[in-house]
């Protein structure tokens, strides 16, 4: 921040003492800084600069709330002071009061449009906000009035990385660099995004720079642990986040992450001490009470797991969620409002809460009118009104069936274990596929389940399909009690494989209308040994019988590979021609295993697979649901 000196008049402080007051705050003497800014702010408590230099000590020092207050004078004293409204702002931002940031930011800019400063950091409570498109412009204009703005460059990266737009966050990221090579926060973040591109050798070398800057920086040796495990380096990655500890022992996301490599390192005891320490050190830290969720199911307590589970789902979708700005509370898709819409109108015909659901559907319904969607998947930000009028229904949990374990096995009884085994071991890789999978109430249960809760949150994929997850709301005793029967019903497959992963996605009917057949994930690997891939939408919706199932090639992923490469899931990734290329090298056999109400491939996670064509009748219960179990980890 640039304080500037007052001109005195009568009844203000001398020059004299202004200059030293100044002069603390600059030479970092804080403790005298306050003792003199506090005298003086006594004595002329309408003379602006002193309640400047408070609001900035006490900033400098975490008190968050006094800074509030000695700003919001200084405002109050010059509200023509463009820096005093921007230094609110600051405050504001450090205590979570993004909206009131941003009016003390917009407010600072109309002051003094060429304040760089201030367009910077509005563009990170933008960002905060989930506003990503507006902070992109903010970091733009403030790039545009100082364009040696490092800073303001590696934010703009950050932004494009959310974006999904990563060449031209790494080209931030260095543009930064250039401009301030000893910037080690940009070289730390260009790591986080080389990592995203799966160039993980660069990766290191960027987090190994950051940490060469600036031996203390926690986030970098966090950083580069969560490269390294990804890397298979495991010990090395235990030795980054215990570094990262000991620089910041109150570092919740490093001790979680640590757990996450003692876990993948058989070391589950730790791992939970490590979770443990995470929640205490952030009690509404979600994604540690999902990872010891997953933890405590692999050691059989599946009832902590399923508390675990539902604690993340609350603080993530709860009725005060941690995260309200999370883009899938402010970013919509035509595609979202049409399941949300038929699901509603499935519940009110199903007898559930008949009035609310029907009253939630004619809201969906106007919402999708007010908005102009180019095609039924593009993903748009709602407008403050539509947040409004959605409120609290929207991607948040207001309805989720039970399904409880069931006394007998969820798994068939009719299955031949042995010939299923013998089939497994048989093809090259591992792959075989079963029908009758679940036993007839299982899949009863569970398909009323998938089509009734109201967990269907994630629809930023290509295509609009939705897609459900263990840590929010997938997570039921019957789910837990599928992946147990099915390792003890296959033990020589599953081995002592524990369940990692477990979702449910959901697709269109329509899209495949509209596009005679319909393609679901692209071609890709799994993090994981052994993957189960099960349908449970009737035969009858399935307007293809010789199609709409899976594709598994007899080509495994190369070990080299890291994550990134082989997923190729996200579309900012798109791996697809070094995929299709290591595939024709195994001459493109395959096996394509179309879709069958209950029926389940079992196979190697390491071999690339897709989704096959599909082309299914329209109507809600129509959809094709396909749900994914996931066991152990890719052996490196």
């Amino acid at each position: 921040m640039a304080l500037k000196k007052q001109n005195l008049k009568a009844n203000n402080p001398s020059q004299q003492q202004l200059t030293i007051l100044l002069e603390h705050y600059q030479n970092g003497r804080l403790s005298d800084a306050e003792k003199l800014a506090t005298s003086i702010s006594h004595e002329f408590p309408s003379h602006n600069f002193s309640w400047k230099i408070l609001g900035a000590v006490f900033k400098a020092t975490g008190r968050n709330s006094e800074a509030v207050n000695a700003n919001q004078t200084s405002v109050t004293l010059s509200p023509q002071d463009a820096e005093a409204h921007s230094n609110l702002g600051n405050t504001l931002k450090e205590l979570g009061k993004l909206d009131e940031a941003e009016a003390s930011y917009t407010q600072a800019i109309a002051l003094k449009p060429d304040y760089a400063e201030a367009h910077s950091n509005l563009g990170i409570t933008l960002q905060e906000l989930g506003k990503l498109d507006e902070a992109e412009a903010s970091y733009t204009q403030a790039i545009a009035l100082k364009p040696d703005f490092a800073e303001a460059h590696s934010n703009l990266g950050i932004t494009l990385q959310e974006l999904g737009r990563l060449g031209e966050a790494e080209a931030s990221y260095m543009q930064a660099i250039a401009l301030k090579p000893d910037y080690a926060e940009a070289h730390s973040n260009l790591g986080n995004t080389l990592k995203e591109l799966g160039r993980l050798d660069e990766a290191l070398a960027s987090y190994t720079q950051a940490i060469t800057l600036k031996p203390d920086f926690a986030e970098a040796h966090s950083n580069l642990g969560g490269t390294l495990q990804e890397l298979g380096r495991l010990d090395e990655a235990e030795a980054s986040y215990t570094q990262a500890i000991a620089l910041k022992p109150d570092y919740a996301e490093a001790h979680s992450n640590l757990g996450n490599t003692l876990k993948e390192l058989g070391r589950l005891d730790e791992a939970l001490a490590s979770y443990n320490q995470a929640i205490a050190l952030k009690p509404d830290f979600a994604k540690a009470y999902n990872n010891m969720g997953i933890t405590l199911n692999a050691m059989g307590s599946k009832e902590s797991a399923l508390k675990h589970f539902e604690i993340n789902l609350q603080l993530k979708r709860g009725i005060n969620p941690v995260d309200l700005h999370h883009k899938s509370f402010r970013q919509i898709s035509n595609a979202k409002l049409d399941h949300d819409i038929e699901q509603f109108e499935y519940l009110a015909a199903s007898g559930s809460d008949i009035k609310k659901f029907q009253e939630l559907a004619m809201l969906y319904k106007t919402v999708k009118s007010e908005i102009n969607h180019t095609s039924d998947t593009d993903v748009l930000t709602l407008s403050d009104k539509h947040q409004r009028l959605l409120g609290s229904t929207y991607n948040r949990p207001i309805h989720i069936l039970e399904a409880p374990a069931l006394d007998k096995s969820a798994i068939g009884e009719s299955l031949d274990v042995t010939k299923i085994t013998e089939d497994y071991f048989e093809h090259e890789f591992g792959l075989t596929y079963v029908d009758d999978f679940l036993s007839p109430t299982a899949l009863k249960c569970l398909r009323e389940f998938l089509l009734g809760s109201t967990i269907w949150f994630d629809f930023f994929h290509t295509g609009g399909y939705m897609g459900a997850y263990l840590s929010e709301g997938l997570a039921s005793p019957l789910a837990l009690q599928i992946a147990e029967d099915l390792r003890k019903k296959f033990p020589k497959i599953f081995k002592n494989h524990h369940l990692n992963h477990f979702w449910a996605y959901k697709y269109d009917s329509r899209a495949s209308e509209k596009n005679n057949s319909f393609k679901g994930i692209n071609v890709h690997a799994d993090f994981a040994a052994i993957n189960v891939n099960f349908w449970i939408t009737p035969s009858s919706a399935n307007l293809d019988p010789s199609s709409g199932g899976l594709v598994v090639y007899n080509t495994e992923a190369p070990l080299e590979w890291d994550f990134n490469t082989y997923n190729n899931i996200n579309t900012y990734n798109n791996n697809e021609q070094k995929i299709r290329e290591e595939i024709l090298k195994s001459e493109q056999k395959k096996t394509i295993i179309p879709h069958n109400e209950n029926r389940a491939v079992i196979f190697n996670s390491n071999l690339f697979h897709e989704t096959d064509n599909i082309k299914f009748k329209e109507g809600y219960e129509n959809r094709r649901i396909n749900v994914t179990l996931l066991f152990g980890r890719r052996e490196l």
